[in-house]
């Protein structure tokens, strides 16, 4: 009788543990949710792929601007800017490229596997979407706000004088917004946006 009355304690006990653990585990994420949510957010790293003429960077801790080379390295804050007649590519990750035109300066403002921000405040640049991309994207000017909704081909062109921009959507469809509020662009068409404080839009 007693020997049946501690096998019962025991069998209790156990019950009484195993379920603790699966609460435990319940309470904890999943592994792989956590390492996918941290690949997400890790900061990516991009590449220079074409230079030619005189092409710089400058690091995003400050410093001066430096001449800069094929497969060079990109991060999160780093500036790239073109002289007289240069062109330069920038691999931002697998499916997603940004071409500069000469005397256009950028900014990689935000660069992860889930989110590309970049801030071109003058000159001209394209900006290519290819198939299978993960990223959010969006450029800024200092009128307007591009994000591309799809896979495509988008030119956009900033006034170093006056800050006026020109979008134009050769492939894909793109949201532009500024303060006063947002338009969809498409295929063929091209949206200009005239001032700074208060910008106003037309799409051709």
């Amino acid at each position: 009788m007693r020997r049946r009355y501690l096998i019962s304690v025991i069998i209790m006990l156990a019950l009484v543990l195993l379920s603790l653990q699966i609460v435990r585990a319940q309470d904890q994420p999943p592994q792989d949710s956590a390492d996918d949510q941290a690949s997400e957010t890790a900061p990516g790293v991009a590449r220079v792929s074409l230079v030619q003429g005189d092409v710089s960077t400058m690091a995003g801790d400050g410093g001066q601007w430096a001449a800069t080379t094929v497969n060079a390295p990109i991060q999160r804050g780093d500036k790239i800017s073109t002289g007289d007649e240069a062109r330069s590519e920038i691999q931002l990750d697998y499916a997603n490229l940004l071409r500069l035109d000469e005397h256009t300066q950028a900014n990689i403002a935000d660069l992860t596997r889930s989110r590309i921000q970049l801030q071109l405040s003058q000159g001209n640049a394209n900006f290519d979407v290819l198939e299978g991309s993960d990223a959010e994207s969006e450029i800024d000017t200092p009128n307007v706000a591009v994000h591309p909704n799809q896979p495509g081909s988008y030119r956009i062109e900033v006034d170093p004088d006056t800050g006026d921009t020109i979008v134009i959507v050769r492939k894909g469809e793109a949201d532009v917004s500024t303060p006063q509020g947002s338009t969809t662009v498409e295929e063929g068409q091209m949206i200009t946006i005239k001032g700074t404080d208060n910008p106003q839009y037309q799409v051709n």
